[in-house]
């Protein structure tokens, strides 16, 4: 058993453990704090020697912990929860007064008719009836009183603790369902813009189709069937990505410059899915679909021990700036981003007169291989 389930744990088992190891601490608090003159008594270490002295003190110290378990169960699991935190403070005041008169009573019974007849059979004083009412008066209120506090503290701390957990589960639950939602956006979001290309060559009865379609469909079998994990290897990424590059350069033909540059080792190196697609599909659609002299798309990607880099730059008409800035595929990427890399990642949108330039640094992680056997 971890020390995070013995606080934390729910269980049966671990808060009966819990509960007896406080009181075993409580007891041994009670034996070494005891005064070793005495407390209003004429028992003493001096008097009395150490072996009889802690006899008396072992014995009380248990009668007094008896005592404070009566007081602090009913104060915690029932007064607390049915009238304090209810707000029902005059109920809870007399509540508690009668609690505490009913522990004063029980303490003085136990005192008088248990404890001091144990006392007097070790030779050893026991106070008379009338100090014994006034101790059991003054003790139930210092005593329980303090242990309650600290009962009441630790439950608090640990009802807190457990509210923090559980509004974190939930956050991260919340967080993973927008997850799942922003990427089953851009599965449509593609499929338009990749079927507008293969509509083209159709009406133009062009045998490319055939083709295009076949890379469509192994790009599609990726986004819809292995993008479903968290992490995907970076070379299938990349792949997408060589795939989409291919299939404008049929569809643009000599009509358009477009430089791919990918380097460094990703091998064994996995990333999470779909973050570098969208800036693809912008930088066609909104930026070289639009310009009929001339247009150029330049992109480059390398891949560190623990970042991939991307660099993105495109031509574009003067009227696309908002456009480009505010697709729905690159405010998709921007939400995804801050939800899994919080203050870890790198978005630098850039759009000039004739020109839109995208850099992104995005964790890697990495997975074992042959060549880190």
């Amino acid at each position: 058993m971890t020390i995070h389930e013995f606080i934390f744990s729910t269980q049966r088992n671990h808060r009966i453990k819990r509960h007896v190891v406080l009181w075993l601490v409580c007891y041994v608090l009670l034996i070494i704090t005891y005064p070793p003159r005495g407390s209003g008594s004429a028992n003493g270490i001096d008097s009395d020697g150490f072996i009889k002295f802690y006899e008396m003190v072992v014995i009380r110290s248990f009668f007094h912990l008896i005592c404070q378990m009566i007081f602090c169960y009913p104060l915690l699991y029932f007064l607390m929860p049915f009238f304090f935190w209810k707000k029902k403070y005059f109920q809870f005041i007399c509540m508690l007064l009668l609690l505490w008169i009913s522990v004063a009573f029980f303490r003085y019974t136990v005192f008088s008719y248990v404890y001091n007849p144990i006392i007097q059979q070790l030779n050893l004083f026991a106070n008379p009836p009338p100090q014994v009412f006034l101790f059991s008066i003054l003790q139930t209120i210092n005593g329980p009183a303090f242990i309650s506090f600290l009962f009441i503290s630790f439950k608090f701390f640990k009802d807190s603790q457990q509210k923090e957990r559980a509004n974190f589960t939930l956050q991260k639950e919340n967080a993973k369902a927008e997850l799942q939602l922003l990427k089953a956006q851009i599965h449509p979001h593609f499929l338009f813009n990749t079927l507008n290309n293969i509509y083209s060559f159709t009406l133009d009865k062009s045998p490319q189709a055939k083709n295009i379609i076949k890379k469509l469909e192994d790009m599609l079998h990726y986004m819809i069937e292995e993008c479903q994990q968290p992490l995907v290897p970076v070379n299938d990424e990349l792949k997408v990505i060589e795939d989409y590059f291919e299939l404008e350069r049929i569809r643009y033909g000599n009509s358009l410059d477009i430089q791919l540059d990918i380097t460094g080792n990703y091998a064994n190196k996995v990333i999470t899915p779909l973050l570098m697609i969208p800036f693809v599909e912008n930088s066609f659609k909104h930026g070289t679909s639009k310009i009929l002299k001339n247009p150029w798309i330049r992109l480059f990607i390398q891949t560190d021990k623990d970042l991939v880099y991307f660099s993105l730059t495109n031509s574009k008409p003067a009227n696309e700036t908002i456009k480009g800035k505010n697709g729905i595929g690159i405010t998709n990427v921007k939400k995804r981003l801050a939800l899994l890399y919080p203050l870890k990642h790198l978005l630098v949108i850039e759009s000039t007169k004739n020109t839109f330039t995208v850099n992104m640094q995005i964790p890697v992680e990495h997975t074992i291989g042959p060549d880190l056997l």
